[in-house]
């Protein structure tokens, strides 16, 4: 009969009383939703608000998935270069400029795309793949390795979290512009929060 897996392999609540790991999956989190929210919110401005078709809406966001790959590829060499809690928070601060960007420009339907919007699609994704990169490392470095499936159950769990709960939350609060600055101030929170963190 096989002997009981040792007490070591359970989760424990301890796991996340590590701050600098919290912080990482609130990054993750925020990250994901930001990058939701926007489609979202934008998608149906452009196309509501602005009358714009379905393939003029998608054709706006191709800087923002050419900036997310762009970024996405760099952030190991950067990562390695300036360090995680940099980069890491570095990316968030740049994402919340973004969104800063598009919650005083990107919903008013008077602004041409080509400074209204633009700007804040490109930094917005630029910083998030940067900040997700950089956290997806502080979330599962130091871990042990029975417990390396349970730093990545965790991680996938914050990044599905922010596309539907923090969404939700952060939707209600009035109008899309307050929503879209509403969440830059949160990922600015916690980017200054990361540099601060040992």
């Amino acid at each position: 009969m096989p002997s009981a897996a040792p007490a070591t392999h359970c989760w424990r609540p301890r796991f996340l009383l590590d701050r600098r790991r919290v912080l990482a999956l609130a990054a993750i989190a925020l990250s994901a939703c930001a990058t939701s929210m926007t489609f979202v919110v934008l998608s149906l401005d452009l196309q509501q608000v602005r009358d714009w078709s379905p393939l003029r809406t998608s054709a706006a966001f191709v800087p923002f998935a050419l900036a997310l790959i762009v970024s996405g590829r760099a952030a190991g060499h950067l990562i390695g270069r300036y360090g995680v809690r940099t980069v890491t928070a570095a990316g968030l601060a740049i994402g919340a400029a973004g969104l800063a960007l598009l919650a005083l420009t990107g919903t008013d339907a008077h602004i041409p795309y080509g400074y209204g919007l633009l700007p804040g699609l490109v930094l917005l994704p630029a910083g998030t793949a940067a900040a997700f990169a950089g956290a997806a490392v502080l979330t599962t470095e130091g871990v042990p390795q029975h417990q390396s499936g349970l730093a990545g159950g965790v991680l996938n769990t914050a990044m599905e979290s922010g596309p539907t709960v923090l969404f939700a939350i952060l939707l209600t609060l009035g109008s899309d512009a307050s929503s879209l600055a509403s969440t830059g101030v949160a990922l600015a929170a916690v980017a200054l929060l990361i540099h601060r963190t040992e």
